[in-house]
């Protein structure tokens, strides 16, 4: 599975690969870049998840994932991965940038984890939003049946 980890800082990249390996949720290949500029010249087809810094130089990360959107890429996950914290930003990430879920500085395993699992299926791929919904299904026929 290819992730595109985007931070103008390599120790958060570094941290956010961490986070992700230990969560052992998927075998990760990485991309990474420094800025939403550098991220967009190496976005392609073959990335299904990205985790992005929101401030950064010449290009921010909602800027970023406004521009993966515009390209019609709405089926890839995008977790902001940022130190703002207001609502105000927040819900700017979610409703302006696009992002997919939101994860603030500094962050744990279990965090990423609670923000990112509902996106992998248990093979360690991308879930689709029909087997989403077949989860969902059998989760509360469980609960049904107990």
């Amino acid at each position: 599975m290819k992730a595109l980890v985007v931070d103008d800082s390599k120790i958060m990249r570094s941290a956010v690969k961490r986070a992700l390996n230990q969560l052992m949720i998927a075998d990760f290949e990485y991309v990474e870049a420094k800025d939403g500029e550098d991220a967009l010249s190496k976005f392609n087809e073959e990335i299904e998840i990205m985790f992005v810094d929101w401030n950064m130089p010449n290009m921010t990360g909602v800027e970023f994932s406004q521009a993966v959107r515009a390209e019609g890429n709405e089926h890839i996950p995008i977790i902001m991965v940022t130190a703002e914290k207001s609502m105000g930003k927040v819900d700017k990430a979610l409703n302006e940038g696009g992002a997919n879920e939101y994860i603030t500085k500094p962050f744990t395993a279990d965090k990423m984890h609670k923000a990112i699992s509902d996106y992998f299926d248990d093979d360690g791929n991308i879930a689709t939003e029909g087997e989403d919904e077949e989860e969902d299904k059998s989760f509360f026929q469980g609960i049904l049946n107990s």
